[in-house]
């Protein structure tokens, strides 16, 4: 009796298993540094299906946003990085990568964050706010644009010209405030001073007197994935200060956090 029990389970699920979905996650997790891209041929000879197959579920993932078509080729997009985010935050990422964010919140008495492109957007990994009067309401799972914060400018400024265009907005970047950089012109100066500083700086762009400053962590695959950021509302810090203090603190943070991006990665 328990041996039928067993196959009729057996055959259940061999009932409700969907080949389509299967063969759509075995794509994404073909993906690494050595694949950057399938074709259609490519894909179905991978999955063992025929190219309409293929064709169709290279399209839908596409169409889902977690891949993008550059002519004849499919590559993972930003928003394949939030399926790994959810996993590691069901296993306690978050608990992970807090205690180094804590204690250089503390070192510094400012808010600390760990954040990740996810479209035109900066999303944050983990965040946590130091104990002072005034308080962001800013944690895990929130977005900012990208190009007027600081962490998100860390990031865009390592991009060539045409990922970058994938990270800003199609048409007019919006005006947050009155000191918000809007023209593409001023962005790319920004970043250009980015990429020569090793840090980037933000100032009232999104919330008049909330300023920050951000850099990339290192990654073993040589493209930097993940930022890190502290921020803080008030009179901002001069540049010397940032330098002499700020960036030394995010550099030494950033090297602590590097194995946990690496896994991420």
């Amino acid at each position: 009796m328990r041996d039928k029990e067993v196959q009729d389970d057996n055959s259940e699920g061999k009932r409700e298993f969907l080949d389509a979905l299967a063969n759509g996650l075995r794509l994404l997790n073909a993906y690494d540094e050595n694949t950057r891209a399938f074709s259609i041929q490519s894909a179905a000879e991978l999955l063992g299906v025929t190219r309409a197959a293929s064709r169709r579920i290279l399209l839908t993932l596409s169409e889902l946003g977690y891949l993008r078509q550059d002519k004849r080729d499919f590559e993972l997009s930003p928003k394949a990085i939030e399926l790994g985010y959810r996993y590691f935050r069901s296993l306690g990422l978050s608990a992970a990568v807090r205690p180094q964010l804590l204690e250089l919140s503390r070192q510094l008495n400012v808010g600390a964050a760990i954040g990740v492109l996810a479209g035109t957007d900066v999303l944050f990994v983990e965040r946590v706010e130091a104990d002072r009067p005034i308080k962001l309401d800013l944690r895990a799972g929130d977005r900012l644009p990208a190009y007027a914060h600081s962490l998100g400018r860390a990031l865009l400024a390592q991009l060539p010209p045409q990922r970058l265009a994938e990270h800003l907005p199609a048409g007019t970047m919006a005006r947050h405030s009155q000191h918000t950089v809007t023209e593409r012109k001023a962005l790319n100066a920004e970043l250009a001073l980015a990429r020569q500083r090793g840090w980037s700086f933000a100032n009232s762009e999104l919330v008049a007197g909330l300023f920050g400053v951000a850099i990339e962590i290192p990654s073993c695959t040589g493209e930097a994935r993940f930022g890190l950021n502290v921020s803080s509302i008030g009179q901002p810090w001069s540049v010397s200060h940032i330098e002499r203090h700020i960036v030394p603190a995010l550099r030494a943070c950033a090297q602590r956090l590097q194995m946990l991006t690496d896994t991420l990665g």
